[in-house]
């Protein structure tokens, strides 16, 4: 059996170095941003992309806790192995991610970079990541390869035992930032994760509607996260927005809302106290005549509804 079949699974060579040997400092920064790169891929892969800081999730290690398996001395080549924790590669009918999907996902943005394509819709976190690889490759040598042998037959993946990319690593062709913007938003949920870790400060809560938000925590409300620990809160929250893609959210305010206490399914308020407080009218208006007032055809209408559901989009974003 030959080495195209017994080789390493992914093999990542820097060629036309400028010199022999590589700087550690050039090395350590290749491999963080290499490993940046996969773990990025594998947020988007399980659902959850934008950054987030803070520690890995179980889930993010199984697909992109690579191994490194050698250095080649003298050279610039690396090998990387599979997560230990993964578990066998699994067959083409099972639609979870593996490790393989995220290799070959960097695979294909690497071409698409060579290729001076712009990235697909939500991918530009996964392009920066990658564009810093390419970059940091660059500064040791002016060409690359990637080797990469995929463990078992799936969909999608072409019907080769080997895939081969060799490509530039200066000069990269320019591609047109996306339009950046940012928004308020204001929601409430139940808050089940805090880490307060100097540099990695962040909250996560479940909303009504099932969803897990993950978000940076303004370094004013670090010495109060502690107490919104498994308790309902109500966050004001900035998106940051690159194109239609989120790329940042960070909480910058935040109120602990009254309980009934654990176990209960009593609201802390009654919808009369609630009609009270907010000086609601008794009489419920005729909202079919305030409603015609506003929208005064069925046009007018239909392109209000469609508008609505734009903004409904982003926000699950």
């Amino acid at each position: 059996m030959g080495e195209e079949q017994t080789g390493p699974w992914f093999k990542f060579t820097i060629q036309d170095t400028d010199e022999p040997g590589v700087e550690i400092p050039k090395l350590t920064r290749l491999l963080s941003n290499l490993s940046s790169a996969f773990y990025v891929i594998a947020r988007v892969k399980i659902g959850s992309a934008g950054p987030r800081p803070g520690r890995r999730t179980l889930v993010e290690d199984t697909l992109a806790a690579f191994r490194l398996m050698r250095v080649a001395p003298g050279s610039a080549t690396i090998e990387l192995a599979p997560p230990a924790a993964e578990s066998p590669p699994r067959l083409p009918s099972f639609e979870e991610p593996t490790a393989d999907d995220v290799v070959f996902d960097f695979y294909q943005e690497v071409e698409s970079v060579d290729a001076g394509e712009p990235p697909s819709a939500g991918r530009w976190e996964i392009r920066r990541h990658v564009v810093a690889v390419i970059e940091e490759a660059g500064g040791i040598g002016s060409r690359a390869e990637i080797v990469y042998r995929p463990r078992a037959p799936r969909p999608g993946f072409p019907a080769v035992a080997v895939l081969r990319k060799t490509f530039r690593t200066r000069d990269l062709p320019e591609v047109a930032p996306p339009e950046r913007s940012s928004r308020k938003r204001r929601l409430s949920g139940h808050a089940y994760m805090v880490d307060v870790e100097p540099g990695r400060q962040r909250l996560r809560v479940k909303l009504a509607d099932g969803r897990d938000i993950t978000m940076e925590a303004d370094d004013e409300l670090v010495a109060r996260m502690g107490s919104a620990l498994d308790r309902v809160v109500e966050i004001e929250m900035e998106e940051e927005y690159e194109g239609d893609t989120i790329a940042r959210r960070v909480a910058r305010a935040m109120a602990v809302l009254p309980s009934s206490g654990p176990g209960s399914d009593v609201p802390p308020k009654s919808i009369e106290e609630l009609e009270s407080e907010q000086h609601m009218p008794a009489k419920r208006p005729d909202y079919a005549s305030l409603a015609s007032a506003v929208w005064e055809s069925e046009k007018e209408l239909a392109e209000f509804q469609a508008h609505l559901q734009e903004i409904r989009k982003g926000s699950a974003g």
